[in-house]
């Protein structure tokens, strides 16, 4: 495909690129059997990213504290808050993930409603006498899905993490595969 490095052989480098295709086609199907297992079970997924999430976001505040209190002994005013949230919302989020699930469900369902009903409002207000029947169904179908995703609570937004989990998965196990390909 390409010429060898500086250094490799033709042999070494045919080896080295064959290597990586091998390699990158196992992640894709990883990625891919992992999607699938997102979307079967998604619930367990959502539920994993959330405690993920809290994980990276108590990380992220003990770093963020050992690095204020790092500035401070060097004389600059510089506030601790910050990073104690971070680390309060990560230990929270940790151990209750629930409310973290919940919170998002309330969020993105109103989201979903205001969404529906200011784009039927502005269909409305625009004055259009016959506006398009598959414009106004997903509107409505917007509000009734941030309904459902308000009811389901907790469970409706991990189920809704999962899913799109599991859809990013495949997708990225599908692009790997075709750069794989290309390589190859």
């Amino acid at each position: 495909m390409g010429a060898p490095a500086r250094g490799l052989t033709s042999d070494a480098f045919v080896k080295l690129r064959s290597d990586l295709v091998g390699s990158t086609k196992l992640f894709a199907v990883v990625s891919m059997l992992l999607g699938v297992a997102a979307i079967a079970l998604p619930y367990f997924f959502g539920t994993l990213a959330v405690l993920v999430l809290g994980g990276v976001m108590l990380a992220s505040g003990i770093a963020s504290l050992l690095f204020v209190i790092d500035v401070r002994k060097q004389g600059l005013p510089v506030s601790v808050f910050g990073p104690w949230a971070q680390i309060i919302a990560g230990v929270v989020v940790l151990f209750w993930p629930q409310l973290a699930l919940w919170l998002v469900a309330l969020l993105l369902g109103g989201g979903l409603i205001l969404s529906g009903i200011i784009g039927l409002a502005a269909l409305r207000d625009a004055g259009v006498v016959n506006p398009p029947l598959l414009r106004k169904l997903g509107l409505w179908a917007s509000i009734l899905l941030g309904v459902l995703l308000i009811a389901m609570g907790a469970l409706g937004s991990a189920m809704l993490l999962g899913l799109v989990l599991g859809v990013a998965l495949i997708s990225g196990g599908i692009q790997q595969w075709r750069e794989a390909e290309l390589l190859s």
